[in-house]
């Protein structure tokens, strides 16, 4: 008995200090399997969405598999890896004719860019949710529940990085309606892990709240980024597009484990002039009513109008509205420079137009709000009549082929290797037939799948469910954007709908992508 009680002693100090690692952090507000304990049958995290593809991972038309994210030994138990995929490994693989015609200059620009891994945060069932519509996928699946507003994100690391590769950590907090409460604030670099450590190594990003806002729900995303990701991320969803013009380096990893929020909240002083560079969503006021007939005669807040009756030699009131998004934009950006908040209101009808604005001031301007004057019925269209011959060939029934992939002089986007090696970040031309814009489908077999498509850089594949091809009215996308800024500062694009811009090559992806618009924000847009 004597030498059973040391033994005891022994076996009572190690779960002691088990106790003591797993509740590190002692003011930690737990997150759903922030621990990474727990891991599904087919081998991902429970409660967080993976970019592992193919049939076992819930993206059953992309007509391969491929891996990024691992199970791992953790700090404590398990943790998560994730570590760049080779997209040339997987040409080779999956394509081996096309991978063969490859020049070597070419091979080497796919080495360099990999098929970038990426985490998120997902309730219930992620695979599900992933296949579903975007707003159900972002709203019920993406947020967890909070039990009290954190003062930052803290977990543990360790990384192998290469060329400059980086990982950023993108905590969302949101209000009941979704709308931001806080998060990482401009300028803060802890967000972005750029060392390579073999070590592990505790990390704390610091969460700012705004004010007058208690956030009740929160979504984390963690990704792989390129060298030319800033180390100072703007706020918000922007940075997750600008994440998507930064694919990383084949091989690099990084380890994660005891994710936890932690800390005292930090608000925001309603005064502090961190917020002049933030767009808050529903909760800001930008303008006033969009329905007052005339411009707010605030001194700091002004409204333009433009109209598909309009001309850009009016005056941009209600009565007297401009014709074109760029103008009602180019008159906009003065009134920002001198000091002023504007509110671009779009009236209903179709607009086969664009902006391309390179601004002046960027962040130190005031906000703009581009918005719907009624909900998706202002439709920005960027596609045209065909005017190649695409020779369309029935294949089998329902199923056509065209000999070209250039089917408009005007054709966007322009193929580019680099742009279509990465599948996460392609984006491919849209095309509608009678109306109807094809959803474009990565891989798979198109004959049971109606009104979808798929593009190659040599061809079109079509199932146009009813229509006959040889006699329906095909457009293709020309424009690459309705509404593209750079510099532009806090740009928000409210209730607008967009049909036949470049839709991403996997259509999982749109809402990240957001077709028809670049270095904006987007609310409550319709993207067709």
């Amino acid at each position: 008995m004597d030498k059973i009680k040391p033994m005891k002693n022994i076996f009572l100090l190690l779960l002691l200090g088990l106790s003591i690692g797993l509740n590190a952090q002692d003011d930690c507000i737990p997150i759903p399997n922030g621990n990474f304990q727990e891991w599904s049958g087919n081998d991902d995290p429970v409660n967080w969405l993976t970019t592992n593809m193919g049939d076992k991972y819930g993206t059953p038309n992309v007509g391969y598999d491929m891996r990024n994210v691992f199970k791992t030994p953790g700090k404590i138990g398990n943790g998560v890896r994730i570590k760049n995929a080779s997209v040339l490994e997987l040409l080779k693989k999956e394509k081996p004719q096309e991978f063969a015609r490859l020049p070597a200059s070419i091979k080497e620009q796919l080495r360099k860019i990999s098929f970038s891994g990426s985490l998120f945060t997902c309730q219930g069932n992620c695979e599900s949710a992933t296949l579903s519509e975007n707003e159900v996928f972002m709203r019920k699946n993406m947020f967890f529940p909070l039990e009290k507003a954190p003062g930052a994100l803290c977990g543990y690391y360790k990384a192998n990085l290469k060329e400059g590769d980086k990982l950023w950590i993108f905590p969302y907090l949101a209000i009941e309606n979704d709308m931001p409460a806080g998060g990482v604030m401009p300028g803060e670099t802890a967000s972005v892990i750029t060392k390579s450590v073999s070590e592990w190594t505790p990390f704390r990003i610091p969460l700012r709240l705004f004010p007058d806002r208690t956030p009740v729900k929160a979504l984390i995303q963690m990704q792989m980024v390129g060298s030319g990701f800033p180390v100072t991320p703007p706020y918000g969803m922007s940075a997750i597009e600008l994440a998507q013009r930064f694919p990383s380096t084949d091989g690099s990893e990084v380890f994660i484990d005891e994710l936890c929020f932690c800390g005292e909240a930090d608000v925001i002083d309603e005064d502090d002039p961190i917020l002049d560079g933030i767009n808050m969503g529903g909760g800001v006021s930008t303008g006033g009513d969009a329905g007052n007939d005339q411009n707010n005669d605030s001194d700091s807040s002004e409204k333009i109008y433009m109209a598909t009756t309009g001309s850009d030699a009016n005056t941009g009131t209600k009565q007297s509205p401009f014709a074109t998004i760029h103008k009602a934009i180019t008159v906009a950006q003065g009134k920002r420079l001198q000091g002023k908040r504007v509110t671009i209101v779009v009236g209903d009808g179709m607009y086969r137009q664009e902006a391309n604005i390179n601004g002046t001031g960027g962040s130190g301007l005031p906000p703009l709000r581009i918005e719907a004057e009624n909900k998706h019925q202002a439709i920005f269209i960027g596609s045209e009549p065909i005017s190649e011959n695409p020779n369309w060939q029935n294949q089998v029934e329902s199923l056509y082929m065209s000999t070209t992939a250039n089917l408009h002089p005007d054709q966007k986007p322009v193929f580019n290797p680099n742009n279509y090696s990465n599948p996460m970040e392609t984006m491919v031309p849209a095309l509608v037939v009678n109306g109807t814009q094809l959803k474009h489908q990565q891989g798979g077999d198109l004959r049971n799948t109606a009104n979808a498509y798929m593009y190659t850089p040599q061809q079109f594949f079509v199932n146009p469910g009813s229509s006959n091809l040889s006699n329906a009215a095909i457009e293709v996308s020309v424009r690459e954007n309705a509404i593209a800024f750079t510099n532009g500062g806090n740009v928000t694009v409210h209730g607008l709908r967009l049909k036949g811009y470049p839709q991403a090559s996997i259509p999982q992806l749109t809402a990240q992508q957001l077709p028809g618009l670049e270095g904006v924000q987007a609310e409550e847009c319709l993207f067709e």
